[in-house]
């Protein structure tokens, strides 16, 4: 039997933290929900789920679909999409079966990539590696998420790009019908015995739309700066959170426009603070970003997600990041240390060192 290989390729980074990435957990078993009721689909469909953050890994092989158990998406530090896209080119290798004299292997696989933010790795080598043996035999859709992903670069993978709305009404159910209705389109072309480009479903006004050209290099930052994330560690638990800030860009006034760009402000606003298990290691490269944020440009404090203390960006000398519930004695859940902690005072900050984002 030739299968039709579908593969989610799905950002797990710090942040897609909250909403989204329980969305994405509900919208895949959504879609395989569609896809069973679908003959020709329940025919040809097998499906792969890799996460990837600082580092890729696949969370579900490739299946048939009766046999998908939608999975829990792990979260991890960074967006290495080099990384993803080396590893997603060993899995097709690996999996998927070629066509050669003697045999007709499986149907053009079809990619869905699902990402929030540029990349915090080199991408240089897999782009080259996937458009010299890879873009023209397998379909790959890219879809940014909010618009936050770097289009530029993903136009040099595909000309399948589209930008995702995701704060349109009812927008995540609209977004996951137009992935099962695309992957239904080309279960009946392959059903038929036409190996084609897919054919994607018509974009959802409001929802989703095509991206025709980016422009500019891809730079690599080593960090997403649309946000600022910190990883942290419960002091009374041991286990780790992710605490989301959100950049607001503003300006001191002045009426003088140059000076009015030199002295550009850049402050972080509290989004959320969620709990994420101790594999969270093992998707992230390394713990920190080298990259720090100082302690006046965090707006808001979060209560710890685990034990609810009420102060979740306690910093240790050691650079570790924990709860406390207040000014006082506490044991550092990093170093091991203990230590006493005090509130600082205005124009007192400090360095925090944060993640990838």
């Amino acid at each position: 039997m030739r299968r039709l290989p579908i593969f989610f390729l799905v950002d797990v980074s710090e942040s897609m933290v909250g909403d989204n990435l329980y969305k994405l957990e509900e919208g895949i078993a959504a879609v395989v929900s569609t896809l069973r009721k679908d003959p020709y689909a329940l025919e040809t469909a097998f499906l792969s789920v890799i996460a990837f953050a600082g580092k890729a890994r696949t969370v579900i092989q490739l299946t048939e679909l009766f046999a998908f158990h939608p999975p829990e998406l792990p979260v991890g530090g960074g967006t290495a999409l080099g990384a993803a896209l080396s590893h997603l080119m060993d899995e097709i290798d690996r999996t998927v079966v070629s066509t050669t004299p003697d045999r007709k292997g499986d149907w053009r696989p079809v990619v869905f990539l699902l990402t929030d933010g540029h990349p915090t790795d080199s991408v240089g080598a897999a782009v080259d590696r996937w458009n010299s043996a890879y873009r023209t035999r397998v379909n790959l859709i890219a879809v940014s998420i909010g618009g936050g992903a770097d289009h530029a670069l993903l136009k040099r993978l595909t000309d399948d790009v589209v930008v995702f709305n995701d704060t349109a009404p009812d927008a995540f159910s609209r977004f996951i019908a137009w992935i099962s209705q695309s992957i239904q389109s080309q279960s009946r072309s392959v059903s038929a015995g036409q190996d084609r480009k897919v054919t994607l479903a018509k974009a959802e006004p409001g929802v989703l739309v095509p991206v025709e050209s980016a422009d500019g290099a891809t730079p690599f930052a080593g960090v997403d700066d649309r946000y600022a994330v910190f990883v942290g560690k419960c002091a009374k638990k041991k286990l780790p959170y992710v605490v989301k800030y959100e950049r607001h860009m503003g300006r001191i006034e002045t009426t003088d426009p140059v000076l009015s760009e030199l002295l550009e402000t850049r402050r972080y606003t509290l989004d959320t603070a969620m709990p994420v298990k101790t594999s969270y290691f093992d998707l992230s490269e390394g713990i920190g970003s080298g990259h720090a944020v100082s302690s006046e440009d965090l707006i808001g404090q979060p209560n710890c997600p685990h034990c609810g203390a009420r102060f979740a960006m306690a910093v240790c000398r050691c650079g570790g990041i924990h709860c406390v519930e207040g000014d006082g004695e506490e044991t550092c859940p990093w170093c091991g240390k203990t230590g006493m902690y005090q509130a600082a005072d205005d124009g007192e900050g400090f360095d925090i060192g944060r993640g990838r984002g």
